[in-house]
């Protein structure tokens, strides 16, 4: 946290700088802190989709649903849409769905998702979704598939709060132990 601190004094007016310090936040669950770094960042810079995306996550882990998805709705189409280069963003929105209740929403993503076919989706980016519906057994098979595929979002496990709920998993302490990754405290 010193160091993301130390990020906004070098660079204030920077909207990535703002949205990694506001990142930061978010994975140390300083959820306000994470709402504000991002709105910051979005001050600057309002068409960043992902940063808008990650403020709706940390609404989200507050329990602000409402808040949440109005961020959501603040994206144009075309970044949210589920593609390949807007996993990280669709994903945010079907985990948001499942965790609101709006489940056949999340499952429409979810449908999206594989529906892309042949084109690379990151597991881990999928399974958030079947997290937030609390389907723990979809959702680890997609995380085995992505550790067995070494696919990028894994690096994440031990932090992600997609995971607090299936943190008492024997699976996700040996997807840990298998990745080589702590176990959170």
């Amino acid at each position: 946290m010193a160091e993301m601190e130390r990020v906004k004094e070098l660079d204030p007016s920077s909207p990535q700088a703002l949205g990694q310090v506001g990142q930061v936040c978010l994975l140390a669950q300083r959820y306000d802190d994470a709402i504000a770094d991002y709105q910051k960042a979005l001050d600057l810079h309002p068409q960043t989709a992902w940063i808008r995306s990650q403020l709706a996550m940390a609404y989200g882990m507050k329990g602000m649903y409402s808040e949440a998805l109005a961020e959501y709705e603040k994206i144009p189409q075309q970044d949210k849409a589920v593609a390949v280069e807007n996993q990280w963003v669709a994903d945010n929105l079907g985990w948001l769905y499942a965790v609101s209740g709006r489940k056949a929403d999340a499952l429409k993503i979810a449908k999206e998702f594989k529906e892309l076919g042949s084109r690379y989706v990151d597991p881990y980016q999928f399974a958030t979704i079947y997290a937030g519906l609390g389907d723990k057994d979809q959702a680890f098979q997609l995380l085995e598939k992505g550790y067995e595929e070494h696919a990028p979002g894994m690096v994440y496990l031990a932090v992600d709060p997609y995971w607090y709920g299936m943190r008492s998993d024997r699976r996700y302490a040996d997807l840990l132990r298998g990745i080589g990754l702590p176990q959170p405290k």
